[in-house]
This record gives structure tokens, sequence and C-alpha cells, in this order.
């Protein structure tokens, strides 16, 4: 379900420019392994698939069948085979069947390890990253209010364990959108713990987005989010460095169990597109444009505006080089700067509401003579209504709304 390590390397060993992808977790189960299906997800700027969910077949020859559709519609898999637990004999028949595929991204280790079971996953994860160091071997992590000691303890024994040099990513699964139009209160808490780990070990970060609700016994524990909530989810991630969003989950999960359901998530059961896919499928493409400059960028510093403070978060101190006019108003600012100059500045904007636009003015520092937006269409910058006498723009922003500036 998320926490990802990504090695995405090409054949010669040689790491390839980093690229700003969107996965998704449960694709078409092996009864609708179609031309059909394929195409949807490619036009939904899918770019990997997490080969596990039921219904998908992970033996081998299931993993192949799913590495040539993917192969022919220009997707990656990261292939998920019961191999894996058998020991390095089976490990190592494993990787040898798949490594050689052209639409292999990597391998599906392990899900969610509690610090009981950590140090058996930094094993998996050596081992399979030393039998074929071109591809990633993936990992989920559970989320902070999970595990004790999370950020100190946890995740930097799982880094350190592993070796940084080992991880193109680091991830995690934590998803928002509670029963009872609630949020998760750790959601900002853990987007930062992970945007520190990642800079501070120089490792991409990955996060999952709610594509679900769930049902326990009947009861919502986690409700089926509008497109205004997506929209949010997406955003929100970016806004903390986030360089891999993946979907969790694409298509509709039937569990023979009484006890736990899920919504219609992406597409049906049967198939067929519901109505979050045109959401999903326009917030991909947003966000992949964004990517092209994101990908280069640090996430130096987040901060939160408005009346009332999320766990974890902090107002924005008063020389902050872009101030919100309106200071009730909810709003993520976050710092960016380039990586091969870290003297170029962006700024990211969140609209925090999931229910209400905004229209939101702003002034920037007297050091910026322009500002340039980072168009959601074409992922180049674009002339915005900066008034460099008063150092003031304005913009309105949709409910869970995300924007990005350059300052120059």
């Amino acid at each position: 379900m998320s926490l990802s390590l990504l090695v995405a390397l090409p054949a010669s060993g040689q790491k390839k420019k980093p690229e700003f992808l969107i996965s998704i977790y449960s694709p078409p189960p092996a009864d609708f392994l179609t031309d059909a299906q394929y195409q949807v997800l490619k036009e939904a700027h899918v770019d990997v698939i997490f080969n596990i969910g039921p219904g998908v077949a992970s033996d081998r020859a299931g993993n192949l069948k799913t590495l040539d559709m993917a192969r022919q519609h220009g997707l990656k898999v990261y292939a998920y085979d019961a191999r894996i637990n058998q020991g390095e004999e089976a490990i190592r028949a494993m990787v040898n069947d798949y490594r050689a595929h052209p639409a292999l991204a990597g391998y599906y280790i392990t899900d969610e390890p509690d610090s009981a079971r950590l140090q058996s996953a930094i094993d998996l994860q050596r081992l399979v990253t030393r039998l074929d160091p071109t591809r990633d071997a993936y990992v989920n992590h559970l989320p902070d209010w999970a595990v004790n000691n999370y950020e100190q303890g946890f995740l930097t024994r799982w880094i350190e364990g592993v070796g940084k040099e080992n991880l193109n990513y680091l991830a995690f699964d934590n998803y928002p959108y509670k029963r009872k139009q609630r949020l998760e209160k750790t959601h900002f808490n853990n987007l930062d713990i992970i945007r520190r780990l990642g800079l501070r070990y120089g490792v991409k970060t990955s996060s999952c987005l709610q594509s679900f609700g769930m049902y326990f016994s009947g009861v919502e524990e986690l409700r089926r989010p509008n497109a205004d909530e997506m929209r949010l989810n997406g955003f929100s991630n970016l806004a903390y460095g986030v360089k891999n969003p993946v979907w969790f989950p694409y298509w509709t999960q039937i569990r023979h169990s009484e006890v736990l359901t899920f919504s219609p998530c992406i597409i049906d059961s049967a198939g067929v597109k519901t109505d979050l896919y045109e959401p999903f499928k326009i917030l991909n493409g947003e966000m992949k444009q964004l990517g092209k400059t994101l990908i280069r960028l640090d996430a130096r510093e987040v901060y939160h505006t408005g009346d009332s403070l999320w766990l974890g978060t902090a107002h924005p101190p008063a020389d902050f080089v872009w101030k919100v006019l309106d200071e009730n108003a909810d709003v993520i600012l976050s710092r960016f700067t380039d990586q091969a100059t870290d003297t170029q500045e962006y700024i990211m904007v969140v609209n925090k509401s999931f229910k209400e636009a905004k229209e939101l003015s702003f002034r920037v520092g007297s050091s910026v003579k322009r500002v340039k937006e980072i168009s959601k269409a074409t992922g180049k910058p674009v002339q915005v209504p900066f008034d460099p006498k008063t150092h003031t723009l304005k913009a309105t922003f949709l409910p869970g709304e995300g924007r990005l500036y350059s300052l120059h």
C-alpha cells in the first residue's frame, strides 16, 4: 500500500535522470488483463503499477503477462511473487525470471513491517538489491501513529540498515479521510517527518493517495473521497516534496469477508470507470506537469496559516518571503529550492480547504522582482498578475488546489 524504495536504474547500472512518476496499487486483475483496460490506465497519466491486489495473478506466469501488457502501453511494473518469502535460492530464481524484462520497475518485498519484522525486511531488500542492482526492491512502511519512535528509531534504522545509496524513494501510507468528515490528525505531521528524513539522507519521498472508502462490519472507518478531497490529498503531498504519488487502490477490491469491505474506487469491480476516474485523470495530469519542475526541487520549509494549527505544523515567520494577506485563510506555504543551485526559489501555495474555493491575495518580499507560475497544463512558466510596485498578486484556488510559483 505505500512506503517504497525505488531505484530506477537502466540495464547498464547507471542512474537515470530522475523522473516524477505516478503509481497505482491493484491494477486490472487477471480476468481484465486487456489492451482496453491498460489504455485507460495510460490515458490517466499512470507510469507504474504494483502487481498486487485481489484477483491479480502474482505467480511467474501472471507477472510475465502483466509485464508484457505493460510494455505494450509504456508502463512499468513492480512484480510480486510468493518466492520472496521462500529463501535465497527461490529469490534468486525469482529475480532471474524477471530481471531482463524491459517493463520491470522492481520487486515487491513486503508490506508494512512492524518493529519486530523490520530487520527481516532490511535483509530481504539488501539481498534483492544485491541480486539485481539495476531494479528496485520495494517495501511499504506504516505511518507514524502505528510505530513507536517512528522518525529517530524506526525509519532511521530502516534507511541506515538498507543504506541510503540503495534507496531511491522513502515512502509511506497514511490515508487522511476518516468517517464523519474528519481528517486524519497526523496527516501533515507524517508528511513532515518523511520530508525531513528525505532531506537528511538525500532520498526522494513517496506517499500513497486515498481513492477508497473502507468499512469494518458495516461501519465506515475511512470515507470515500470526492474530487475536491482527492485534489487536496495530491497537492498537500506535493507541498511536502513528495516525488512519487501512489494511488491506493485503482481497481475496486472485492474481498470475500463480512468484516472488511471497500467502496467503489477509480475503476469498479466490473472494469467500468467510476465518478472518481475523471478527477483522478485530471489531477494526475496536473501533477505530472508540475512534476517536471518539482522533481529537481527540495521542500526546505513548510508552513500553515489560519487560526487552527494541526499536529506538526507551524505558522510562517514574520519575515517569510510570501505572506497571505488574509490571516484567517487556511493555506499551506512551501519554500522550495533548486537542487542544482540551492538559490533559485519556488513557493507552492495550497488551499487547505477541501470544501471551499478561495480567492487569495499575497504580498511577496521586496527582494523579489518577478513572479511566474508553473502551468499545470504545460509545465512551463507563465506570467501572473504580479504588481512589482506593491509586490502583490491574487489568485483563485479550487478546493484543495495548489499552485507553484518561481521567484526572480
